[in-house]
């Protein structure tokens, strides 16, 4: 019987996913076999190797050309990291869907470890544990508080996550994790995202609302929204200078939806508390204002950048890969309608 999986990788493959090669290989080999080819060249992998009798492609080098899509008469579902906004192949998804192709999008196994980073974040910031750390790894000779019973700072938002008001910016697969953990720990939590239906958010137990009023109640805001076009800078100027005095402000996508200027205005101005995993600029420049601020806690850009999320990336590939080839719906399936959302610069979209 025939390998039913290709696996196209580029050699340097475990530079930037060390742990997902070996795993998803294990599994494809279990479920019946798997070629592998070490693309280090612009050779069409049908050039390669027979791909006629393949059923899954899984990608993680160039982008498939049309000539091994033809070639690969028996193909059922193509798989890799897309971003929610492409194939990895030179067809579109609608191409792809059209000739009953399912695309595999694991871009959702980063969401549990970006959410996490972003409590992390939040809960860091409300209590200055990076900068209490910093003094004690200093040596500083600490035990002396503002106050006996009082050791936050009283000039931003502090304390307790849980007896805070919190806004979330997008309900996605990392927003609504970051939304339903501070539902649990007993914050008020109210969301925006204009793709859900409110039926859906409040199963959450949160409220949807707009853009406004989120900024009107928020203490704790999370951005959460990818860089889709209608996203640029959708906390705008107006929204970030009506943001209360004091209020925290965590990126965890993209800065992408966020007027930078305004919020490093009102983070240098000591009027907000900043808590960065994604910037405007990247690499963060070593003398850029935003470091070594008291009201600023921030990471280099790592909230994906985990084991764990190596391995669920393989693991909802190697899975859905699996359900094709038993003739079952596949679970995390990029649709066109997403795809859409994506990247269509129009907001009627909402």
């Amino acid at each position: 019987m025939a390998e039913p999986f290709l696996f196209l990788r580029r050699p340097d493959l475990e530079q930037s996913w060390p742990y997902v090669p070996q795993a998803l290989i294990s599994r494809l080999r279990a479920a019946g076999g798997v070629t592998v080819l070490n693309e280090a060249s612009a050779v069409a992998p049908n050039r390669l190797t027979d791909v006629s009798g393949f059923i899954g492609i899984v990608n993680f080098s160039g982008r498939v050309p049309v000539e091994t899509l033809e070639a690969a008469r028996n193909l059922k579902v193509i798989g890799g990291v897309f971003d929610n906004a492409a194939t990895g192949t030179e067809w579109s998804v609608e191409e792809l869907d059209r000739r009953g192709i399912a695309v595999i999008d694991a871009t959702r196994g980063w969401a549990q470890s970006v959410a996490e980073c972003a409590l992390a974040l939040a809960l860091g910031a409300l209590r200055s544990v990076p900068q209490w750390h910093t003094r004690m790894a200093a040596r500083e000779p600490l035990w002396v508080y503002p106050a006996a019973q009082f050791c936050d700072n009283p000039d931003f938002v502090n304390g307790d996550l849980g007896e805070k008001k919190v806004g979330v910016l997008g309900l996605g697969q990392i927003g609504r994790r970051i939304a339903r953990w501070c539902v649990a720990l007993g914050s008020e939590v109210c969301g925006y995202d204009p793709y859900l239906p409110e039926e859906q958010v409040r199963e959450w137990g949160l409220r949807k609302v707009d853009l406004d009023a989120l900024v009107d109640f928020a203490e704790v805001v999370f951005v959460a929204i990818p860089p889709t076009p209608t996203a640029k800078k959708i906390l705008n100027r107006e929204r970030i200078y009506r943001l209360r005095r004091g209020a925290l402000v965590t990126l965890i996508t993209r800065a992408h939806p966020v007027d930078m200027d305004a919020l490093r205005e009102r983070i240098l101005a000591g009027e907000l508390f900043g808590a960065f995993d994604v910037y405007d600029r990247e690499p963060l420049p070593v003398d850029d204002p935003l470091r070594g601020r008291a009201n600023v806690v921030h990471t280099p850009h790592i909230a994906g950048r985990t084991r764990d999320a190596n391995l669920r990336v393989a693991q909802i590939l190697a899975e859905d890969f699996i359900r094709v080839q038993r003739g079952e719906k596949p679970l995390n399936r990029l649709s066109p309608r997403a795809v859409e959302v994506r990247t269509s610069s129009s907001p009627s979209l909402a």
